[in-house]
């Protein structure tokens, strides 16, 4: 169903200085790379999260490919990555020619699992002359966690497993802009993170991508990455192989126009759960505690089966409210195929089970009536079958 009836999942809330900003770069012909939103996007984000420095890059998985890069993961090595989250995930990792080890989720928040992690270093690896070896016989060099959903992964846990180690942790927060584990940002707590503003995220820049990292160093050789790696100000002088990364100032615009109004979103995103909450008996989510704030980016219901997880799906999209599966497991994607996998029977499930339904930020409580009505009846008719 398409026109005013239809409900999207998650489209984005275009608002405030937007027009203003973006008319700017129009008509002083600061589109491209080059121009002061840019640094004032990374100056604006790198203040909101708290990080010490944020760089600006075309998309999130540019900006995770390029940390990866900048941190030393190359070809050969082992990064171990949820066996649960978005492809771009992996392929970041693909990219610098390293391989995936994956690991299965958690069963309440599909995050990556301390105990599956634990279990595969303490009984699928094998230290070596020092070096921690995967089953494949490649050093195991960083683990990879993403905060599915924009929920906080078991940071404290995994940064301990890591250090204990010396693995290092690149935080995929891609969903996670304005969720916090104990007073940090997400994408703060390990040796870099990413942020991602698609077109469906709380705040978007219609693309565009973040990399925060603690360490000054990092971040200028992140920026020289993203820079095609150019190494004079006036010539074109390259000292290794870079990458065309950069964000443009068109883009720039719109989300630091975006970021002034994260509050405000973020805000109207708990409203938005209290209302599903309510009429559905409560969101089946896991409880968020002092030390955890959720941004509330996509919300979930689980169903009792994979058969009725088909059933409400087909009756959300036929009366035109917009709902999605969580992604396959990426063991079974067809690029990481080929290698032998330990089980994912949590990811699996996840799959199986668990529908994101409409959760934009300009999401009315008319609107949540009706997802709410339409989940229950149809779990209605399957009790009558």
């Amino acid at each position: 169903m398409n026109g005013p009836d239809r409900i999207p999942l998650s489209e984005p809330s275009i608002q405030g200085a937007a027009w203003k900003y973006v008319r700017d770069c129009l008509d002083t012909g600061w589109v491209s790379s080059v121009g002061r939103y840019v640094s004032g996007f990374e100056l604006a984000i790198a203040r909101y999260t708290g990080s010490r420095r944020a760089v600006a890059g075309v998309n999130g998985t540019a900006c995770l490919h390029t940390a990866l890069r900048a941190l030393g993961i190359g070809p050969g090595d082992a990064v171990a990555v949820p066996a649960m989250t978005f492809i771009a995930t992996a392929n970041a990792v693909a990219h610098c020619g390293a391989e995936c080890v994956f690991v299965d989720c958690d069963p309440a928040r599909f995050n990556l699992d301390p105990d599956a992690l634990e279990d595969l270093l303490e009984n699928r690896c094998r230290r070596r002359r020092g070096r921690l070896l995967t089953p494949s016989g490649a050093p195991l060099k960083a683990i990879l966690p993403a905060h599915i959903l924009g929920y906080p992964a078991a940071m404290a846990r995994l940064l301990r497993i890591a250090r204990r180690r010396g693995l290092l942790v690149i935080e995929d927060a891609a969903e996670s802009i304005g969720s916090w584990i104990g007073g940090r940002h997400t994408g703060t707590l390990g040796d870099a993170g990413i942020l991602s503003f698609n077109g469906n995220k709380i705040i978007t820049c219609g693309g565009g991508g973040m990399v925060l990292a603690g360490d000054p160093a990092l971040a200028r050789r992140i920026k020289h990455l993203t820079q095609q790696a150019k190494s004079s100000g006036k010539e074109y002088i390259h000292d290794e192989i870079g990458f065309n990364y950069r964000m443009t100032n068109l883009s720039a615009a719109l989300g630091l126009s975006q970021l002034e109004l994260l509050p405000r979103f973020l805000r109207q995103r708990e409203r938005i759960a209290r209302w599903y909450g309510r009429r559905l008996g409560g969101v089946p989510v896991a409880p968020v505690g002092e030390t955890i704030r959720w941004n509330r980016w996509l919300l979930s219901v689980q169903a009792a089966s994979h058969a009725e997880q088909e059933r409400l799906l087909k009756a959300l999209l036929a009366a035109g409210c917009i709902a999605r599966k969580l992604w396959q497991p990426l063991p079974w994607q067809k690029p990481y195929r080929s290698r032998a996998h330990a089980p994912a029977p949590n990811a699996e499930r996840a799959y199986r089970t668990l529908i994101n339904i409409p959760s934009s930020t300009s999401l009315t409580e008319a609107q949540t009536d009706r997802v709410a009505h339409i989940l229950k009846t149809a779990a209605l008719e399957r009790a009558l079958l």
